[in-house]
């Protein structure tokens, strides 16, 4: 759904991305990590306006590797292998800080497994098709970002309780993504490939 706005953001953070090019692109990564230590703090002290402020804050500061190591003429696998894992993680934290702020155990562990099903899928699709899949589904992550630090503003209104509604409606949303990568990846791999051979998980 933000994929429409993707090109305006590029260019900002192309803007921006030379004032901050001081330091390296991983520590940009690292960072948006790091940020995710205060935000659990938050959410485990029952301050979700606090914790969604942080969690923009990590997305922030994650967002600005990929852009800074353009800037700086760094961009490559690496990076980009580095930053797609840290991301998980940052994920399954995310998800952590909905079951501190008081969120329904079982309600996180659907949220929590269908987002990463979802990363999954995209970068499954693309080490086989050798194409992007962004655009697909109507939760990518930066949605789910955004829809997280709405749900925890919500929550400061609601409370945690009825915030398990809303959470419900957005897993309901992120495995909907899931389902709409699996059938498109589904569709589109060919069957049979003429060499190499194909492994599952590691």
């Amino acid at each position: 759904m933000l994929t429409r706005l993707r090109p305006a953001a590029s260019r900002l953070l192309a803007r921006i991305a030379p004032v901050l090019a001081a330091l390296p692109a991983d520590a940009y990564t690292v960072l948006g990590l790091a940020a995710v230590a205060p935000y659990l703090y938050a959410a485990w002290l029952r301050r979700p306006v606090l914790a969604a402020a942080l969690l923009l804050l990590s997305a922030a500061l994650d967002a600005l590797d990929g852009a800074v190591a353009r800037a700086r003429g760094e961009a490559g696998p690496r990076g980009a292998y580095l930053d797609s894992l840290l991301d998980r993680v940052a994920d399954s934290l995310y998800a952590l800080g909905l079951l501190l702020i008081g969120h329904g155990a079982v309600l996180v562990l659907l949220y929590a497994a269908g987002s990463l099903l979802v990363s999954y899928a995209r970068a499954r699709y693309e080490s086989l098709a050798g194409r992007s899949m962004e655009g697909t589904g109507v939760m990518e992550r930066g949605d789910r970002v955004l829809a997280l630090a709405a749900l925890l503003v919500l929550d400061a209104y609601l409370g945690a309780a009825r915030g398990d509604y809303l959470l419900a409606l957005l897993t309901l949303l992120v495995w909907l993504t899931f389902l709409q990568r699996l059938v498109k990846g589904y569709r589109e791999l060919p069957r049979t490939r003429s060499t190499g051979k194909t492994t599952g998980m590691g």
